[in-house]
């Protein structure tokens, strides 16, 4: 699957615009699919960009920063965790703490947006 940057962009920008709606439990469940959509494209465009061979996503992680695409690990690690914990949301209360990780996690993906534009 060919990843560009211009769809991880799209993603974020799509992730904002959810969070800045009303909150209730569609734009909840708005927030939370569109996050595991910015989380999975982060990691693939950024992998695509670095040229690693590596497939796991944690492995990615690391390596980008390494690569200073990113400067906190655990907090992209936990993104990971979190993102693979959202198919679980039908669980109310793991689902509004996936929405607010989403909603603190915004920073991380834009600041990571800006990074893959220099390259």
């Amino acid at each position: 699957m060919s990843v560009n940057l211009s769809e991880f962009k799209r993603a974020v920008d799509r992730l904002r615009e959810a969070l800045a709606q009303p909150k209730d439990e569609f734009v909840r469940d708005s927030v939370i699919q569109r996050f595991e959509f910015s989380v999975e494209l982060a990691w693939k465009t950024t992998k695509r960009t670095m040229g690693t061979p590596t497939s796991a996503p944690k492995n990615i992680v690391r390596e980008m920063a390494q690569n200073s695409y990113i400067s906190n690990v655990e907090l992209w690690l936990k993104a990971i965790d979190m993102r693979n914990l959202s198919s679980h949301t039908y669980k109310e209360d793991l689902a509004e703490e996936v929405y607010h990780f989403a909603a603190s996690f915004l920073p991380e993906l834009e600041k990571l947006v800006q990074e893959l534009e220099k390259s």
